[in-house]
């Protein structure tokens, strides 16, 4: 393993060589700048690289976003400290494995590189694999995912890939970014598909019914315990369990969680004999847990169990293409319930949909999708089946026409996108207001035409 180091604080840089030394690391490099860090990490091949981000004239984050297109199979591990959630979103979207805060445990670190070091080797692996391949398609296990996106595609092979293992995954992404899917597809291409998922909101059981719905409990172990009752551990048994909303878990239940996880079996209540399920662990969450861990919300030693691989759902605003074909596919389902006859979109509504922002991500598309389909009265969806008044314009078909013809439907086209904004319209292309203003009295003449 090949490390380099770049901070420009020289005792930081003999510090953490010295504890990659003597953990058994041979080959650490170090750099105290970062235009060196860019020309080294560009010319030689390492394949992990410790990065500090607050350095004079060049900082860290520029160094990974000039580096990391140049060298994707080199893993960055930020260690700063700025303990900053946009920079850390930001280094994280620019390929960055991890970023920790100064000061960092070492075990936590060393733990950090051995698992950076393990994803390399993988990715590297999977591109070796689909080199042949010119497009890359969605895995079998994976096809209730719609997506078009290059990027989900290489995620759902990572996932492919670490499902095989068994050991336990965690789902990070914003809610409505599909992590239950994504959890069904990781069952299926696990080494036991034919067993149980049991999918289990932990934010929705109370602390008081914790061990008795998770663990089970023996008829007469409390009021009202009229049965024996097998709980989700054994209810997964020779399965997967789905833990979601895991950062929800009150901390005085984390410990007995990630004792059943650390010792493989469970007690039931009543019952002094233990029991050892055959369960894989799934858990996912839309907080960011290293977060909670320093903040002790959430136990260090919990997520480290629950963590062994990981893998993070990027939000609908980062997958635009992937907004028409779910559309289409929400919108054939919500035909399908309602009994409706409705063809597609047309182009103003599909403009409506991609340029939307989507806070409630591919969960949000499906409800506007379905109750577009209820209001709508044509066999097409219109913007304002979703919500969206737009001017009435005047239809222009696609022919053979004067560059002044042109013009028009472009002039017409920006203004109907900018639902009548003449100063954005202008800004779009390029001229005054007052030149905007001047080519809308010419167009009065335009059959059909109203000016904004």
């Amino acid at each position: 393993m090949r490390i380099l180091i770049v901070d420009d604080e020289k005792m930081a840089l003999s510090s953490l060589r010295r504890v990659l030394k003597r953990s058994g690391i041979k080959s650490v490099e170090t750099c105290d700048n970062g235009k060196d860090a860019i020309r080294r990490i560009k010319e030689e091949d390492f394949d992990l690289v410790l990065l500090d981000l607050l350095m004079p004239q060049v900082d860290g984050i520029h160094v990974l976003e000039v580096t990391k297109p140049y060298k994707p199979y080199t893993e960055f591990i930020i260690l700063t400290g700025v303990d900053d959630m946009s920079s850390a979103v930001k280094v994280i979207r620019l390929g960055a494995y991890d970023y920790l805060v100064k000061p960092v445990d070492d075990e936590r670190l060393l733990l950090c590189i051995e698992r950076a070091y393990e994803r390399k080797g993988l990715l590297a692996g999977l591109a070796g694999a689909r080199s042949g391949s010119s497009e890359a398609d969605v895995p079998e296990a994976f096809s209730d995912i719609i997506t078009q996106e290059p990027r989900m595609k290489e995620l759902l092979s990572y996932a492919l890939i670490m499902s095989r293992s068994g050991n336990p995954i965690l789902i990070t992404g914003e809610s409505g970014t599909g992590k239950e899917l994504l959890a069904r597809g990781i069952h299926r291409a696990g080494p036991s598909p034919q067993g149980p998922f049991i999918a289990v909101n932990v934010s929705s059981i109370p602390e008081t019914l914790f061990e008795g719905q998770f663990f089970g409990h023996v008829a007469g172990a409390f009021t009202g315990a009229n049965k024996d009752y097998a709980g989700y551990f054994e209810q997964a048994h020779g399965g997967t369990l789905f833990l979601d909303e895991i950062g929800e878990l009150p901390l005085n239940l984390q410990s007995k969680l990630l004792r059943a996880l650390e010792e493989k079996s469970i007690t039931r209540l009543g019952e002094i004999r233990p029991r050892q399920p055959d369960v894989r662990i799934v858990s996912a969450t839309n907080m960011v847990l290293d977060t909670a861990c320093q903040e002790g919300r959430f136990r260090l030693d919990l997520m480290y169990r629950l963590k062994s691989v990981h893998i993070h759902l990027p939000p609908l605003r980062e997958k635009a293409h992937d907004i028409p074909p779910l559309a289409s596919h929400f919108l054939r389902k919500a035909c399908a319930r309602h009994q409706k006859d409705i063809q597609g979109f047309s182009p103003e509504a599909m403009d409506v949909l991609t340029g939307k922002d989507f806070p409630g991500n591919i969960r949000e598309l499906a409800q506007l999708v379905e109750n577009a389909a209820i209001l709508a009265d044509s066999t097409i969806i219109l913007p304002r089946h979703l919500g969206e008044e737009w001017p009435t314009l005047p239809s222009f078909s696609r022919r053979l026409c004067s560059l002044k013809e042109n013009e028009e439907k472009h002039v017409t086209y920006v203004l109907t996108h900018t639902k009548g904004d003449r100063k954005q319209a202008a800004q779009i292309l390029g001229v005054s207001v007052r030149q905007v203003q001047r080519k809308l009295a010419q167009m009065k003449k335009i059959p059909g035409w109203e000016p904004l």
